[in-house]
């Protein structure tokens, strides 16, 4: 919280305001800007005068540019694949392509194809008045550095030979950028003569497009020498390890029938009958089985399928049929015990005897297929054991012969690669192809392009404007001071009595001083002085007059709740018009019919009494040694009535302090008290000296005066926290030798009627 003054004292490590800085608006930065605009001014004028001067003096450059596109579509139609595997067509191979168009292979090759080293624009000297002004430079620099011996004038310098003093200029005029995310890139040249700057960035185009050409047949052929001793290699390596292959079979016994050696393809087969075997064995011990489970009163139901085949059994039961037919007709018609029908039931027992003689012989002949089937299994399981013992001692040759294909598929098929690559790249050699085309070739421009005329004064002038700007800014935000009754109140917590503008002499002051008696004073200074001390009298309704009435009126205010009548006029330093204020605010109060006394207690100084009373004899040092003789040391201005008490010494004393703080400075205040209204004191200011402190007890109030934009927030604060005296009897601070522009421009939001009570 913000300490205001008449509140308790504060400690004087303490600080009346924040030491936060004030803040800066919208509106302060604004008027800050019209406030510095002659230093913004010059800054613009200045910039924008180097700019016309480079637009006049520089070289017109002029641009010719040309454009190639990068597709690796066109090389398509040879093979689906190049032994030098093209990257795609991405992002970094765009910019990597740009890099390349600008690098010192490219540019040698241009210059040495177009003779620049012989060129005066690349080696000069140049022709422009600048460019030689540069050059002269240039030159002076290089002499320097070899007179201090920076660098040795006998040996040369390799950067220094026209081959490279072609490469740097060459590299400063190209640019080589890509057109957004395309794969299309422009190749622009600046040059002096539109002619060749067209000429140029053409023959960067084609030396690009042929260095890619060069390029791809040297790898090609490249690839083609190696692809062709690496095929005598693969040759004679596939050789050698086919040639292992069979010398391994020939050691080892192993025959190959085509699909395999001679003994895995037994074992299969032997392992195929085998299985074939064991099926017939199972399917004629199934049969055997089969038949043996059928007794002889199923005989005419069974299934066997050789049964069913069989055309004696077949008959036999057709027979049998017929005769249980009549059997069983003749039982149901004349009884079963009937002759007919017992001979016909022996009839059908002989056919059922028939038919179980038949299936027998077909068990046996079932019997005798299954005793083969066994047989036959064993056979071929016996043959597959002994096989398989024998194969047992052949798997090792066979690993290792599996390894020596193995060898040998390899290296045949790396040599059928390497052969179709081989013949592939032959025929790449001689194809022209490459993957880059020029879709634009550059034309001589009709305008130039450098330097851009309205694009330089115009930067030029905002560039002014900008530094100017800035740097009022910047001067502004590290002042530090008060520009406002805000940034007083803001900065000390002290209430601001108002601002006073800036004085300057006028012609009815100047008139005014020369008719009266103190017309001698010759002194330019003491004679301006005089009149600016006296402004309320030559202009009762100005603006400085007014912001003094307004301090009346604060004291007058205090009057009300405690006698003040003896004000002194402090300040932080010499110089912030303290004496003016002091003179101006006496003169104002005894213009009303008060009784008024200035005292100018500012021993080492004086400027009261070289303003008011510059042809005294006595003063406050006699008075201070009898202050009954106030009365008869005092000087009346006749204007005002004002009393001036002044300080006439021929030294400054060393003592002021204390005459200033003595009992008898108390004595004479005592006196004054009972004869003015008001009694002025012109105190020196707080920090150089102590005289202010030491006759701090002896005020009722003071007024302290700050210098507009001058003083700083910190050196008054400092000043009033190194009393306390002062600071408990503070009425208020006045912010003095304000600009009169900067005074209308902050009060600008009041309109303009408010000035209209203003006569300046």
């Amino acid at each position: 919280m913000l300490t205001r003054n008449g509140s308790l004292p504060v400690p004087v490590e303490s600080t009346f305001g924040s030491d936060e800085q004030v803040p800066i608006g919208f509106g302060n930065i604004l008027i800050a800007l019209r406030r510095r605009w002659l230093f913004i001014f010059v800054c613009a004028f200045v910039c924008l005068a180097l700019a016309v001067t480079y637009v006049v003096l520089a070289t017109p450059l002029f641009t010719a540019t040309s454009t190639i596109v990068l597709d690796t579509r066109m090389n398509q139609f040879l093979q689906k694949q190049d032994i030098i595997a093209d990257s795609s067509v991405d992002s970094s191979f765009v910019d990597s392509q740009v890099e390349l168009l600008s690098s010192e292979s490219i540019l040698l090759s241009v210059i040495k194809k177009l003779g620049l080293t012989q060129d005066r624009e690349f080696v000069g000297p140049p022709t422009g008045l600048l460019g030689q002004l540069m050059w002269q430079a240039n030159l002076a620099y290089a002499n320097l550095k070899i007179a201090v011996g920076l660098s040795d004038s006998t040996g040369g310098n390799a950067d220094d030979t026209p081959e490279r003093k072609a490469v740097d200029t060459f590299a400063k005029r190209l640019t080589v950028k890509r057109v957004s995310m395309t794969y299309v890139i422009d190749i622009s040249y600046a040059s002096e003569d539109p002619d060749k700057a067209a000429k140029i960035a053409n023959a960067v185009a084609d030396a690009y497009i042929m260095q890619g050409l060069n390029s791809k047949f040297e790898s090609t052929r490249s690839a083609t020498t190696w692809l062709q001793d690496r095929l005598k290699e693969l040759k004679t390596q596939a050789a050698e390890a086919d040639a292992a292959v069979q010398i391994f079979k020939n050691n080892n016994s192993l025959v190959d029938t085509g699909r395999g050696l001679m003994d895995q393809q037994q074992l299969s087969d032997l392992n195929s009958q085998l299985v074939v075997a064991k099926t017939a064995t199972a399917e004629a011990k199934a049969r055997l089985d089969r038949i043996h489970h059928i007794d002889d009163n199923s005989v005419l139901d069974a299934t066997v399928t050789d049964a069913l085949n069989n055309s004696v059994i077949t008959r036999l039961r057709a027979q049998y049929l017929d005769l249980a037919a009549q059997e069983a007709s003749l039982s149901s018609r004349l009884g079963p015990q009937h002759l007919a029908a017992v001979k016909l039931r022996e009839q059908m027992g002989e056919l059922r005897n028939s038919i179980a003689n038949e299936v027998q012989r077909i068990a046996a002949a079932y019997e005798s297929d299954y005793e083969i089937a066994k047989a036959r299994e064993k056979s071929l399981d016996d043959s597959l054991s002994a096989l398989v013992g024998e194969n047992g001692s052949s798997n090792i040759a066979q690993v290792k012969l599996r390894d020596l294909e193995s060898t040998a598929d390899t290296y045949r098929t790396l040599y059928d690669s390497y052969l179709q690559k081989f013949q592939e790249s032959i025929q790449q050699q001689s194809a022209p192809i490459t993957d880059t085309r020029i879709i634009t070739l550059a034309t001589p421009p009709l305008f130039k392009s450098s330097p851009k005329t309205l694009l330089f004064i115009a930067g030029g002038l905002l560039l002014g404007l900008f530094v100017g700007a800035g740097t009022s800014l910047a001067r502004e935000l590290s002042a530090d001071v008060f520009r406002s009754p805000d940034d007083v109140e803001r900065g000390t917590g002290i209430e601001c009595l108002g601002m006073t503008p800036a004085l300057a002499v006028s012609r009815k002051g100047r008139r005014r001083l020369l008719r009266s008696d103190e017309r001698r004073r010759v002194d330019r200074r003491t004679f301006a002085a005089a009149v600016l001390c006296e402004n309320v009298l030559d202009e009762p309704f100005s603006r400085f007059s007014e912001a003094l009435r307004n301090v009346k009126v604060s004291i007058d205010s205090v009057r009300l709740t405690r006698e003040v009548r003896v004000i002194g006029i402090v300040s932080a330093v010499p110089g912030e018009g303290k004496t003016t204020i002091a003179g101006n605010l006496a003169s104002l109060v005894a213009s009303n019919e008060y009784r008024t006394l200035l005292i100018d207690a500012d021993l080492h100084r004086r400027a009261t009494t070289a303003a008011f009373a510059l042809d005294a004899k006595k003063g406050l040092i006699e008075a201070l040694a009898d202050p009954t003789q106030l009365a008869q040391l005092v000087h009346t201005r006749s204007a005002t009535g004002l009393d001036v008490l002044a300080c006439v010494t021929q030294k400054r004393p060393a003592n002021a302090a204390e005459l200033l703080g003595s009992p008898q400075m108390n004595d004479l205040l005592t006196i004054a008290r009972g004869t003015y209204d008001y009694i002025f004191v012109d105190l020196a200011a707080i920090m150089p000296v102590v005289d202010a402190k030491a006759a701090a007890h002896l005020m009722d109030g003071f007024v302290f005066v700050a210098e507009w934009g001058t003083s700083k927030r910190k050196l008054v604060l400092e000043a009033l926290s190194s009393s306390d005296v002062i600071r408990e009897r503070l009425i208020g601070i006045l912010l003095n030798k304000a600009e009169p522009s900067a005074l209308r421009h902050s009060e600008a939001y009041k309109g303009k009627a408010f000035r209209s009570y203003y006569s300046s």
